[in-house]
């Protein structure tokens, strides 16, 4: 695609994390947060670990919420056993509007992102890694910065770099505050040290009375709604 045929004006945001870091639910919220504004978005289920596992059971639901859904709803797959992708997938940029990817954690990291037609012509690409510092794989600067490479994938190409960070410290249920806000101070370590900045920090939006503002330390809350426990998990 030559330069003059690239997209102009909209946004692509990609979403990817450790496995329960909350990279579906942030996903999930960040397009609900384009409905409100009045923006077309579509959320594009691109979990090729687990096949159609997080997304099938709530498609519905988002529709009726104005977002425009991609996703595996024929197959069914669990661990990274195999993956099928169909050709709506593997062409979803092809639709106009902004768009939001839930891309499944994996070895492949961001590798999957190899198979969307036209990718590398995105003007305003976002690539955001979802940090749980709960989750073994991320609980401290160390394994966050292995996870970072990890997570890169092997293909290394100008276009395919984190663009920013998304705090998601959580505990379930479980979480307080004190959990976010210490979750948010390890990942600000790795900002510091990476340069990549924290975009926003993901809470429960039972939070929102503590969080009054809807900042912390001058970075957006995203406030989400849970919608992954009416999922298959």
């Amino acid at each position: 695609m030559s330069s003059e045929h690239k997209p102009l004006s909209r946004t692509v945001e990609v979403f990817t994390g450790a496995y329960a870091s909350g990279k579906s639910e942030s996903a999930i919220n960040r397009a609900l947060q384009y409905t409100k504004c009045g923006k077309d978005i579509t959320l594009v289920d691109l979990d090729t670990v687990e096949p159609a596992y997080c997304l099938r059971p709530i498609v519905e639901t988002l529709k009726k919420q104005g977002i425009d859904i991609i996703a595996q709803t024929d197959y069914f797959g669990l661990g990274e056993a195999g993956s099928y992708v169909t050709a709506e997938q593997i062409n979803c940029l092809s639709k106009n509007g902004d768009m939001v990817i839930d891309v499944g954690y994996g070895a492949s990291g961001l590798d999957i992102l190899d198979i969307l037609n036209g990718i590398e012509n995105e003007n305003d690409l976002r690539i955001y890694l979802v940090v749980n510092t709960s989750k073994f794989e991320t609980r401290d600067k160390a394994s966050i910065l292995e996870y970072i490479d990890f997570s890169s994938g092997l293909n290394k190409q100008p276009w395919k770099k984190f663009t920013g960070f998304i705090s998601n410290t959580h505990l379930s249920d479980e979480t307080t505050k004190e959990d976010i806000i210490r979750g948010y101070n390890k990942l600000k370590e790795v900002s510091d040290e990476t340069g990549i900045p924290i975009i926003a920090i993901g809470a429960d939006e039972k939070f929102i009375p503590q969080f009054p503002e809807y900042k912390y330390n001058d970075v957006d809350i995203w406030f989400y709604k849970r919608h992954m426990p009416k999922a298959l998990w």
